[in-house]
């Protein structure tokens, strides 16, 4: 698939005007779905417990970003093309994307429950799949309704990432239709990042129990909206070409880059329930990996993007969510049978079964999920075919 086509810009020793570059359109991206392969090993290790929780819940941060940003960018273009949101298609394209697998991987652990436990147990564990089906896990722990870490426990960023799918394109919409200005949509957006960071700090510091815990901080999508809206922020950026291409600007974020993969593995060593974290740790994750982004998308070829176009990373990154979706419950199954040598069994079981999965299940779902973009004429194809992969 083709990258972003602005290599021949950069071959000029000077700066190049903005007029007739491309980068603002949304282009199939390697380095993207490096990142997703990055992230994806990183879960695999927490929860494999070779890794701290932290470093698990900073990748799952970095996750929510790169969503916020792919939808927005897909969002953006489809308003620059046509001047509307086609919601109807939008969340076809998510149902896709999201609900063919997560079904399949239910419908299995509905069986294997079925057949391995008492009736009291399977009554429990089709509780988890009702939340799951209508993407509650987040609420349902929060709430400590059942077991918080039950068998299906990794859907909670699911529930998370589809309950802010839900408010954000006709929120996009609507504040679209009612200003011109798409810098002031920009900074309206960037508001309500800093006011959901601010108001999980106050919750810290108000010290209520309901506040303060883990569960209700790290699990409610009011308390983790500014990681989502930060992806958003930077999909704006860029379909609105905010950002001048020039050499200058492309040296600072490669040293912004550099310095904030330091900063996530600074903090992914961080302890996780430190107020510090809740406070601050949190929203410098989200703007680490959102200047992460911005550099692979803004600029050209350079090491970061040698080392992300890694093939096997970017391979695990295109199957991710489906890897993300699966692994979690096979993961326990053999924790809990005891098996010997369970990591390394339940691993290749885990992939062997996210493969079938993508090739039988995504793959013709990615298909026909392109029949659902209402872009402009000069972005439809193009922009169907080179985001599928990356498509969050």
């Amino acid at each position: 698939m083709a990258n972003l086509n602005i290599n021949s810009a950069f071959d000029q020793k000077r700066d190049v005007p903005d007029s007739g570059v491309s980068y603002f359109r949304p282009t199939y991206v390697k380095g993207l779905d490096g990142i997703r392969g990055v992230l994806m090993v990183v879960v695999l290790l927490t929860h494999l417990e070779f890794l701290g929780p932290n470093v698990g819940f900073i990748a799952v941060d970095c996750f929510f970003v790169l969503s916020g940003f792919l939808i927005t960018w897909l969002l953006m273009t489809e308003w620059n093309d046509s001047h509307t949101i086609n919601l109807k298609d939008f969340y076809y394209r998510r149902a896709l994307r999201l609900l063919p697998v997560l079904f399949a991987m239910l419908a299995a652990f509905a069986l294997y429950t079925c057949l391995a436990n008492p009736p009291a147990r399977v009554a429990r564990d089709f509780y988890y799949i009702f939340e799951a089906v209508f993407y509650f896990t987040n609420w349902g722990q929060i709430f400590g309704l059942g077991e918080r870490l039950n068998f299906l426990a990794q859907t909670w960023s699911l529930s998370i990432e589809e309950q802010f799918y839900i408010l954000w394109p006709p929120i996009l919409l609507l504040l679209l239709r009612r200003t011109e200005s798409k810098k002031s949509l920009l900074w309206w957006t960037i508001l309500a990042t800093l006011c959901v960071a601010f108001l999980r700090a106050v919750y810290v510091e108000f010290d209520s129990p309901a506040w303060s815990s883990y569960w209700r901080l790290g699990r409610g999508l009011d308390t983790r909206a500014d990681s989502l809206l930060t992806g958003c922020a930077a999909g704006m950026v860029l379909s609105g070409k905010f950002m001048p291409r020039r050499r200058w600007l492309e040296w600072a974020l490669f040293f912004g880059a550099a310095i904030s993969i330091i900063g996530l593995v600074w903090l992914a060593r961080q302890y996780l329930f430190d107020p510090w974290m809740y406070c601050v740790g949190w929203f410098l994750a989200s703007l680490f990996t959102v200047i992460v982004i911005v550099y692979l998308v803004y600029s050209p070829k350079g090491i970061l993007h040698w080392m992300l176009e890694f093939r096997p990373l970017v391979y695990i990154g295109i199957i991710s969510y489906g890897l993300y979706v699966w692994h979690f419950p096979i993961f326990r199954i053999f924790k809990t049978h005891n098996s010997g040598h369970w990591r390394v069994i339940a691993v290749l079981v885990s992939v062997a079964i996210t493969l079938a999965s993508y090739y039988l299940v995504e793959r013709p779902c990615l298909r026909l999920k392109k029949q659902f973009y209402r872009m402009g004429k000069p972005a439809k194809p193009a922009a169907a075919r080179a985001l599928c992969p990356a498509d969050s």
